[in-house]
């Protein structure tokens, strides 16, 4: 005959309706947590693509300057066009070059071709061609404007990405800058 120990120890071995509530309620709020996070993840690994992106861009000037003897010539005060002007000089003229045949053609960011762009997660180049932008990973165009443009605020170049906020300015003490980044920021 079994006794009455015997009898609960047997139904014990389950989980009650009481234990699974609270895995569940676990499970919830760790998967709220994870993706209240997500965004502010996503946000910081742009920002960080974003200050890769411009190094590469600034590598790429002080190559085309130890060449040409001067960075590419952009007197947009705002930098508007300036990812045109970059193209065209770090990548486009080489290319086109290549194409007609010259002996050493200089292609000063390659990363920059839209064929083999797209294949990385370095895709920062929309549209082909002499008319492709180079853009930040808010699809915004990067902004550059040479030293002897109005408003400079390097003798060289500036070179920046509008940010998150996809504002920026002119003027260097604009509040609309503050979530700019720029060339040399950490």
């Amino acid at each position: 005959m079994k006794t009455q120990t015997q009898t609960q120890r047997r139904h014990a071995a389950g989980f009650t309706l009481v234990e699974l509530a609270v895995v569940v309620a676990i499970m919830v709020v760790l998967a709220a947590l994870t993706l209240a996070l997500l965004p502010s993840l996503h946000a910081n690994q742009n920002i960080k693509k974003t200050k890769v992106q411009i190094a590469m861009l600034e590598a790429g000037l002080e190559s085309y300057r130890f060449d040409n003897g001067s960075y590419p010539v952009s007197t947009d005060a705002e930098g508007r066009k300036g990812d045109e002007v970059l193209y065209k000089h770090l990548y486009y003229d080489g290319y086109e070059a290549k194409q007609a045949g010259a002996s050493s053609p200089r292609i000063y960011l390659a990363s920059l071709d839209p064929e083999n762009s797209t294949k990385s997660d370095q895709a920062w180049i929309e549209g082909r061609g002499a008319q492709a932008r180079i853009v930040d990973p808010w699809s915004e165009p990067y902004r550059y404007r040479s030293g002897d443009s109005p408003n400079a605020e390097n003798p060289d170049f500036d070179l920046w990405s509008c940010g998150p906020d996809k504002k920026t300015s002119a003027d260097p003490k604009d509040s609309s800058r503050m979530n700019d980044i720029k060339r040399g920021d950490n």
